[in-house]
């Protein structure tokens, strides 16, 4: 029986994944034709501190003053659930995510720079309700960053585990990502 459900939960989640697939080669496709499009980052003195007035605590830190204080007027912004280039929508999605949790906190690891970027390695800490259910989750991450010349984001691309800092916690997906995980 139980190989008989697994069976029947891969189908399904292969059907998703093949539908599904055209927008992640559109996703991967928008990225890769956006990123040499987007100056190298200039020396910021301390990137981290610069991000982490916003996702340092995400609660208190997403306010329209820090979100337009961080991100410049053109950017691009993925955190692997939505992509953005309007700050207003920005601004608006990450202001309701934030009402949508209890607590979210990044710390981070380390930072790194290459000829054109920064990489902010992290460990989030997020506590939120789905259906009913408390959850306390912590997922490791990293952010690949660029700043402009007013040392304003022009780059956030997002890297890091959804199904194991997000969607594992969710009642039935959740079942079936931790069912899947298992049978690799």
């Amino acid at each position: 029986m139980k190989k008989i459900t697994f069976l029947i939960l891969s189908a399904i989640l292969t059907g998703c994944a093949s539908t599904n697939h055209s927008m992640k080669n559109q996703r991967v496709n928008n990225y890769l034709s956006i990123i040499d499009t987007i100056p190298p980052s200039v020396r910021v003195s301390d990137p981290a501190a610069k991000f982490l007035t916003l996702f340092g605590d995400f609660k208190q830190g997403t306010t329209d003053i820090v979100i337009n204080q961080l991100y410049a007027d053109e950017f691009y912004f993925n955190d692997t659930f939505k992509t953005f280039r309007n700050r207003n929508d920005l601004a608006k999605y990450l202001k309701s995510t934030a009402q949508e949790v209890d607590l979210t906190t990044v710390d981070i690891l380390d930072v790194s720079k290459s000829e054109t970027d920064y990489y902010l390695r992290w460990v989030m800490h997020m506590k939120f309700t789905a259906k009913g259910r408390e959850v306390d989750s912590r997922s490791i991450g990293m952010t690949q960053i660029r700043f402009n010349a007013e040392g304003k984001v022009i780059l956030h691309q997002d890297y890091w585990d959804g199904a194991e800092g997000f969607y594992q916690h969710l009642p039935i997906v959740g079942y079936i990502v931790t069912k899947i995980k298992s049978g690799l």
